[in-house]
């Protein structure tokens, strides 16, 4: 078996599909962790924004989305082989994830942990949706990546509704094997099972488990009652954010509910984490992306708690660029590498909120607007015209402009909620209403269309005697249920991405582009589209060498 890539002791927690009680597992296990003076660094399996920032505001520091199959900067394909799943494939982990990895082990930010001035102990990883559920061929799966870092699974079962049957589905999941799994075996660190309903049905479990635990040697280490379990309200998106939901969670209470309800010392042992000291906990400040003086959020030039920092420099003797990000309760789905990857590419992000402020900061080379909640605050958006008007000007300017999934709906003229509708920012001559079904769900890798981001991405024919440009791919994922109103594309307007699904199969083309500003439903995963990035960040540096900055 290849060694374990992360290099410090951690754990996967898997589940037998949604709602089998993952996200509730974790959190209380990262509560328990701190309550003992252990340090734990949390990380997500797949796009995931919202399960990330309750990981980033239990520990105190950013939570990445770890991902094998978006890591990619290539062309999807039916063919296309799970990392380390066949015999040509390479058993190290992907260039993407090792970089995430080496911003995982920096030492922990005093500022936040002040116990802790080194390398974390443990490294928990919540999982999403089954255990083996993923892209084509199961590639992105949480056992896929469990298998590939070579961290143990804690398989989390649903027991909600069953008794003796338990065992049959847990025999299930321990004893099935992917293809991959010939190349990458997995292991199993225990099991957990959730929603118990009282002492009696736990005692039927404990029973129903026992002659698998015997023979498989994959102890039981949690039966986890519904009495003392948070509740974890949701949305069209997934679960209301953390900083709605977190203040009024008893953290003590839930670390208590894990420590009674679970086995954490056979738990970290099996983990391989030794370290089972208990020292005086320090209370975690707040990150910065929950609120501070204000229920909703703090300012939004605060240090992002959220992020990984990011190490910029010069580009050829010139200061990096400055790119103004939206961060507030309406945009609040980026990944925590993402300004660490501008950074690597000579740009420092700024950030402001369209909600409160009334332009960008000063001396921005361009805009970035990620996804969010911009539905949950229309009103908000629609009132703050200001806004709006300087980012006209910045526009007619040739500022770069672009906006993912809920930044697209922002840069659109309008929403159509409930049936009224509100003004957005008007940048872009298309509309939108939402829905009350998914419009679009998964895995994408995005190829360039002709012209964007720069003419050299072209996917067109090139001028004779030129050589042909290399296609530009990202990898991402779509999960949205508002959608544009169908009305034919202006003349004025190209569009951005051709679409494929995790087989390669093509989609439809996607995005709108206007002079400067452009945006997609398309979220990229930032170790998925560094050459994207790369290229957007050109046209800011055009942008400001025009401006004669």
């Amino acid at each position: 078996m290849p060694k374990p890539q992360p290099s410090m002791p951690g754990l996967v927690i898997g589940g037998t599909g949604s709602n089998s009680g993952k996200t509730t597992l974790t959190l209380a296990l990262l509560c328990a962790l701190h309550e003992r003076g252990l340090v734990a660094r949390a990380a997500k399996t797949g796009p995931d924004y919202i399960d990330a920032a309750f990981h980033a505001n239990l520990t105190g520091q950013p939570a990445a989305n770890l991902d094998t199959w978006m890591c990619r900067e290539s062309a999807p394909s039916p063919a296309e082989r799970p990392l380390g799943g066949g015999r040509s494939s390479s058993t190290g982990l992907p260039a993407g994830l090792k970089r995430i990895f080496a911003r995982m082990a920096t030492p922990i930010q005093p500022q936040t942990v002040p116990f802790a001035l080194g390398t974390p102990d443990v490294l928990v990883v919540e999982g999403a949706m089954g255990l083996f559920d993923g892209g084509h061929k199961g590639v992105g799966s949480t056992a896929h990546l469990a298998a590939l870092l070579g961290l143990p699974i804690l398989l989390v079962l649903n027991a909600g509704g069953m008794g003796q049957s338990v065992a049959a589905l847990a025999e299930g999941f321990l004893h099935h094997r992917p293809a991959w799994a010939r190349v990458r075996p997995m292991r199993f660190l225990g099991m957990v099972c959730t929603h118990v309903g009282s002492t009696r049905h736990a005692e039927l479990l404990r029973q129903s488990l026992a002659p698998l635990n015997k023979s498989s040697g994959v102890p039981l280490l949690g039966l986890m009652p519904r009495q003392g379990a948070p509740t974890l309200p949701a949305r069209h998106l997934g679960l209301v954010e953390a900083r709605e939901v977190l203040p009024g969670v008893d953290r003590k209470a839930l670390a208590q509910w894990a420590e009674d309800n679970c086995d954490i010392d056979l738990l970290l042992r099996r983990a391989g984490a030794a370290a089972l000291r208990r020292i005086p906990p320090v209370k975690v400040v707040t990150p910065v992306s929950l609120p501070q003086k204000q229920p909703e959020m703090p300012p939004a030039n605060s240090p992002a708690a959220r992020f990984f920092p990011a190490s910029t420099g010069t580009r050829r003797g010139k200061r990096c660029l400055r790119i103004g990000m939206a961060w507030d309760e309406a945009f609040s789905f980026c990944y925590a590498d993402l300004p660490a990857v501008l950074g690597e590419l000579k740009a420092e992000v700024v950030p402001f909120s369209p909600l409160r402020d009334t332009s960008p900061p000063a001396g921005c080379a361009g805009l970035y607007f990620p996804g969010g909640y911009p539905e949950l605050h229309a009103d908000r958006i629609a009132d703050n015209a200001a806004m709006r008007a300087t980012l006209h000007s910045l526009a007619a300017q040739s500022m770069p402009i672009y906006g993912e999934c809920g930044g697209y709906m922002y840069l659109m003229r309008s929403l159509l909620l409930n049936g009224q509708q509100y003004a957005m920012s008007g940048l872009l001559p298309r509309s939108c209403i939402l829905g009350q079904t998914k419009a679009a769900l998964g895995y994408r890798a995005a190829l360039a269309l002709a012209d964007w981001p720069t003419a050299s991405n072209r996917t067109s024919s090139p001028p004779e005697n030129s050589a042909p440009a290399r296609p530009l791919w990202v990898r991402g994922h779509e999960f949205h249920y508002a959608q544009e109103q169908p009305d034919p594309l202006p003349a004025q307007c190209s569009l951005l991405w051709q679409l494929h699904d995790s087989q390669g199969r093509l989609l439809r083309a996607d995005g709108c582009r206007t002079g400067s500003v452009a945006g997609s439903w398309l979220h990229c995963y930032p170790e998925g589209s560094r050459r994207f990035w790369r290229a957007w960040l050109g046209l800011c540096s055009a942008y400001l060498s025009a401006q004669g900055t």
